[in-house]
């Protein structure tokens, strides 16, 4: 196997003179337990490295890509897994299935609508910027992305891969043709407007996709990712949902960030250094970089609220959270208090 320069991710390859690329399979360790995807016929010493470093489960991404899955099963002991779409389209029922949303082995499975078959999945890393994906998109030419040319839906398989864009990983290992280092996000992007007649920077509110902070209460807010979705660079957007009793984030203000809330529905409340404010739907707020564009948002009305949240993204922010004296800087996630103030050559020699 050959080590990629994703953390813990080994590839394993098979060159098809047919199609002008490489088949390639994968295997990826993890606390939670090792995965295997989409495995070829692997070679002895391939074979005697797998089970050398133990597998939990072999995944086969799609109907197309169950290839040696059984037999690498058969030889690690491992479970075949498969999505519960596509698991009836397998020549041997998988021992487990997964739907979109479900983590396995440390990777969450992302679901796609318009391809060849109805379950074709993806794997996403957040900590290591990094996706896995069957045949959905190929890396054909090296360095570039295309939508696998045969699809049940052309259209909606290109909005439906835009939650690969979404995820905002820096590499994806495709199952056929040359991985993507480095650059995966405008990758992606690419092979998404090269789709004439669809709008892939365009999704509506009620297409959003929430997902609810891990954050302890009230800080229990939802989130819509936006900006990435649409393929955006300059701008940071996304739609929080606040049901009744949800706060959003703790007082804070940025010092490069310029944040602007547009409020969609519902009556939130928002605090700021000049007040608090009942808001209602319509109402616009701007929040400059500086101590006076502090600001905390919750929802103490009986109905849900939702709220359109724009920032100019900027990886040199720093933000600021008065109530407690603390810090973070973004670029590097430092958390700390703001005091004591010590002096420049504190702990030097």
């Amino acid at each position: 196997m050959r080590q990629t320069v994703v953390s813990g991710v080994w590839s394993w390859s098979q060159w098809q003179p047919d199609r002008g690329l490489d088949f390639n399979s994968f295997f990826a360790e993890h606390a939670d337990g090792n995965l295997v995807v989409d495995p070829l016929e692997p070679d002895e010493e391939t074979l005697a490295e797998l089970r050398s470093r133990g597998v939990a489960a072999v995944l086969v991404t799609n109907r197309d890509h169950e290839r040696a899955s059984a037999a690498v099963a058969e030889a690690t002991g491992a479970p075949v897994v498969a999505s519960a779409l596509d698991a009836p389209l397998l020549a041997r029922r998988p021992d487990r299935t997964v739907e979109p949303g479900d983590v396995l082995c440390g990777w969450f499975v992302r679901g796609f609508e318009g391809l060849k078959t109805p379950g074709e999945i993806a794997l996403v890393d957040r900590a290591r910027k990094a996706a896995i994906v069957g045949d959905a998109l190929w890396g054909k030419p090296a360095g570039a992305l295309t939508i696998m040319p045969k699809v049940a839906d052309p259209d909606r398989a290109a909005l439906s891969l835009r939650a690969l864009r979404a995820a905002h990983v820096e590499h994806l290992l495709v199952g056929d043709g040359a991985c993507i280092f480095g650059n995966a996000y405008d990758a992606i992007g690419a092979a998404l407007d090269s789709r004439d007649g669809v709008l892939a920077s365009r999704v509506n509110i009620d297409e959003l996709r929430y997902v609810r902070f891990p954050d302890p209460p009230p800080y229990s807010g939802e989130a819509a990712e936006v900006g990435w979705l649409l393929g955006a660079r300059k701008l940071s957007y996304a739609m929080g949902r606040l049901q009744p009793g949800d706060h959003y984030c703790p007082y804070h203000w940025h010092t490069a960030e310029e944040e602007l809330f547009v409020v969609i529905s519902g009556a939130p409340t928002l605090r700021t250094p000049r007040g608090t404010f009942a808001l209602r739907a319509g109402d616009i707020i701007a929040f400059p970089a500086a101590p006076g564009g502090a600001h905390r948002i919750w929802n103490d009305a009986p109905h849900v609220a939702d709220v359109l949240m724009i920032a100019s993204a900027d990886p040199a922010d720093v933000c600021y959270y008065p109530d407690s004296r603390k810090f973070v800087v973004e670029a590097t996630g430092t958390l700390v208090r703001d005091h004591p103030q010590l002096d420049y050559f504190e702990g030097e020699t």
